[in-house]
């Protein structure tokens, strides 16, 4: 016996071939972004913005001349912004900046900058990889370091006797003029040895050399007492000629040598630390003869 056919109401069939409200995934986050809020510290446009499972990963373009400190800041501000843009702050987020849509799309991807979290940490970590300007490099390579490594702030910025520093952005190159005071005083040191104004030479020329990658070349211009006593120029061929890392691990095997010396009783204090000041000395002098009439010396220095 035929059944007869059950009428399916048009809205019946319309839930039946859409599914249910209820089976539609729930959203995971605020609607993706394409551009920049208005509050971005610099512009940029979006590539990514995607939420899953309560992880963000946002990838953003920006200009390619675009600085150190702006991209910092842009970091700065992802990071507030991702965790703070929805009513549930995500689980972990990571921000990706680029200057090019091809280091985005070509894998394996290489942005410039990021700032990620993970899940269960505390805190974000940063990564910039924009290059500091010259004026940065040069200040940072100039910074006191504590025993830790980590800058100090500097003890003479207030004082009358202070390291000047004159840079030239265009040429790359500075000329440094240190004055030799007593430590951490700000005033002229009582006495001042030849190989003691040498030390602070290659402890600054080297701190400058090995750190600041942009510089092609510095005069370091030593005072004493009001006068100059030191005046050495030397452009990074130079640097590398002369080679003051190799210089200064030498002085360090002539102090380890007086001091086996001391301790073995082949000498007097006086006799070994006389002994050991002379080959120091002849050290810092055959740099010189590399640097062809580029240092010249106070004859007062001994």
């Amino acid at each position: 016996m035929r059944r007869p056919c059950r009428v399916v109401a048009p809205v019946a069939v319309a839930l039946l071939l859409s599914g249910c409200p209820e089976d539609t995934p729930p959203a995971t986050g605020p609607a993706a972004e394409t551009v920049s809020p208005k509050d971005s510290p610099i512009q940029y446009k979006v590539l990514k913005d995607e939420t899953a499972n309560n992880a963000v990963d946002y990838h953003v373009l920006v200009a390619d001349t675009t600085q150190h400190d702006d991209v910092q800041k842009l970091l700065e501000y992802l990071y507030r912004h991702v965790m703070t843009r929805g009513d549930v702050e995500p689980a972990s987020m990571g921000g990706f900046v680029y200057t090019s849509e091809a280091a985005y799309s070509t894998p394996p991807r290489t942005p410039i900058a990021q700032v990620v979290r993970k899940s269960g940490e505390i805190g974000p970590s940063f990564e910039n990889k924009v290059p500091l300007e010259f004026w940065q490099e040069v200040k940072e390579a100039l910074e006191p370091r504590g025993p830790d490594g980590k800058p100090t702030a500097r003890r003479d910025e207030k004082w009358t006797l202070k390291l000047k520093v004159e840079r030239d952005d265009a040429q790359k190159t500075l000329t440094l003029t240190q004055p030799y005071t007593e430590p951490g005083e700000d005033k002229w040191a009582a006495s001042l040895s030849f190989n003691q104004a040498m030390q602070e030479f290659s402890d600054t020329t080297r701190a400058l050399f090995g750190n600041v990658p942009d510089l092609n070349g510095l005069t370091f211009v030593g005072l004493w007492n009001d006068k100059e006593v030191v005046r050495i120029a030397l452009s990074r061929g130079d640097y590398n000629a002369v080679n003051l890392n190799d210089i200064d691990e030498r002085i360090g095997e002539h102090h380890g040598t007086a001091f086996l010396k001391l301790a073995t009783g082949k000498g007097t204090d006086q006799s070994v630390a006389k002994e050991n000041a002379a080959v120091i000395a002849k050290e810092y002098k055959a740099m010189f003869a590399k640097l062809k009439g580029k240092a010249t010396v106070s004859p007062t220095l001994k």
